[in-house]
């Protein structure tokens, strides 16, 4: 289950990437070539993400590191590849400029999409759970799936929902940005790129708040940080993009 709803976010955001070209006069059959792009380089760095932070298992468990189908994808990984596989395709097609970033914008806002569905697929794997909750909509993991440190409790915060339905919302901004636009505030190719990043990033290291055993360097959690960073870098960029063309 957890590899055919990964699959199924996969080729719905594809699916609405072309549909998007269709809106922008574009040829969508781009993108059926690029995924395969982005597929590949993008679950090589979920993976990768995900390996780096679990070092102290998979070094000890080598022969785990290739089973991806078992889960362990991280999404920061996943969209620093799957912008590389972008970049790569758009090389080798002589893709460049204005169009580039056109090409990008779509990638954008299709991504939370996939997202959206794809989240659904921790459910079935029990992972992406929070801490524990006496919340109604809390989960039940069961004790083989629940960590060292939270084996008395039972109700967990479904991180995975919580990112599910922030990644909708994400979704819906970006498609009101880009096709309703305020007249004072016209959307540039490349812009809704950064509004992703933004938006995203905010959403993590919110989530990241809830996580139970973060992954940490000299006690600093990596991907709120990263998050963090992110975040902040794409508004900056936002703002002096605008600026220069004020």
């Amino acid at each position: 289950m957890y590899g055919l709803v990964v699959t199924a976010g996969i080729f719905i955001a594809a699916w609405y990437a072309g549909e998007e070209c269709v809106m922008q006069k574009e040829d969508k059959e781009i993108v059926w070539d690029a995924l395969l792009w982005i597929l590949i380089f993008g679950i090589l760095g979920a993976r990768i993400y995900h390996v780096i932070n679990l070092w102290p298992y998979y070094s000890q468990n080598p022969m785990l590191i290739v089973e991806i189908w078992k889960g362990g994808l991280g999404i920061l990984g996943g969209i620093a590849g799957g912008i590389t596989g972008l970049l790569l395709f758009a090389r080798r097609r002589k893709i460049q400029g204005r169009k580039l970033l056109k090409y990008i914008d779509i990638a954008a806002v299709s991504l939370p999409l996939g997202q959206f569905i794809g989240r659904f697929a921790n459910y079935f794997n029990q992972e992406l759970y929070g801490k524990p909750t006496s919340l109604p909509w809390g989960i039940y993991i069961d004790p083989a799936r629940r960590l060292p440190e939270v084996q008395s409790f039972s109700s967990f915060h479904p991180l995975f929902l919580y990112e599910a339905i922030g990644s909708l919302l994400i979704f819906v901004l970006l498609f009101i940005a880009k096709h309703k636009p305020w007249k004072r505030l016209k959307i540039v190719d490349g812009e809704i790129f950064l509004l992703y990043l933004s938006f995203y990033g905010i959403l993590r290291a919110s989530l990241e708040t809830l996580r139970l055993s973060p992954w940490e360097i000299a006690g600093l959690n990596v991907a709120q940080a990263l998050s963090i960073l992110v975040s902040l870098s794409s508004l900056g960029i936002l703002v002096y993009r605008r600026n220069k063309h004020a």
